[in-house]
């Protein structure tokens, strides 16, 4: 019995193709602008409805957000969890432009620590440390504002005068024996409040920033070592323009 003839692929379906490759090749940079629609017509020789089609194949494939009044820009590659690594490492791994800045390290009450983490051994009183740190990527954009506590163990004791090791919290815990070995995440959304919007302001300068009351994604996570002691408990409040859950059943 004779094959069915392949399809030809309609012009969107080949213009999609041709921007795919490009994204693979990294012609294209994560979080940076693709050529216009317009631009994208006069090199495919396309109209601009043609374009709109391709682009929307790259949106459901993951691959470009479009930013209404702004453009299409290229979304990062997706990351897999790799404990070893932390989620900055896997970043950079991954190829993406990933910047994290120290803002403050200071020692805190044990207090600090929310209730609603469940079971976890809790230090004693004003035995945490409070590392603050914002996260950039392309054009020093800040994407999210992150808050972890640490249990002052001895060998974090002089963590606010030397820093993290390596500009690293998974490093730091490394390094004074703090291995995770289980841990929980809670993911909801969230507005900013006054304080740390003006926080994230005072890092991306007076026009930049999300407003207080702006939308955030807020994710929660706590690690414990074997033992059920803390490890890390990381507040992050995210900018959504950048991150999306992604859950496979």
């Amino acid at each position: 019995m004779p094959s069915s003839p392949r399809r030809v692929p309609l012009k969107h379906e080949r213009i999609a193709k041709a921007l795919l490759e490009q994204i693979r090749r990294g012609d294209f940079p994560a979080d940076e602008p693709l050529p216009s629609e317009t631009a994208l017509g006069r090199r495919f020789a396309a109209s601009r409805n043609t374009v709109r089609q391709a682009l929307a194949l790259l949106t459901d494939q993951g691959l470009i957000v479009t930013r209404p009044g702004v453009g299409s820009f290229v979304a990062f590659r997706p990351v897999d969890e790799q404990p070893h690594l932390g989620w900055a490492g896997a970043i950079q791994q991954r190829g993406a432009v990933n910047h994290v800045r120290l803002v403050s390290i200071t020692a805190v009450d044990a207090d600090a620590l929310p209730a609603a983490i469940g079971a976890v051994a809790r230090p004693p009183a004003a035995c945490l440390l409070r590392v603050v740190r914002v996260r950039s990527v392309v054009g020093d954009r800040v994407i999210s504002l992150e808050c972890s506590l640490l249990p002052a163990v001895p060998p974090l004791a002089d963590l606010p005068e030397r820093g993290l090791v390596d500009d690293s919290i998974v490093a730091t815990l490394r390094s004074a024996g703090l291995t995770p070995a289980s841990g929980e995440q809670w993911v909801e959304v969230g507005a900013l409040d006054a304080e740390d919007a003006a926080l994230w302001r005072a890092c991306t300068g007076a026009d930049a920033g999300l407003p207080a009351g702006g939308t955030v994604l807020v994710s929660r996570c706590v690690t414990r070592t074997a033992d059920g002691a803390l490890a890390e408990y990381v507040e992050s409040q995210m900018d959504p323009a950048y991150f999306r859950l992604h859950l496979r059943f």
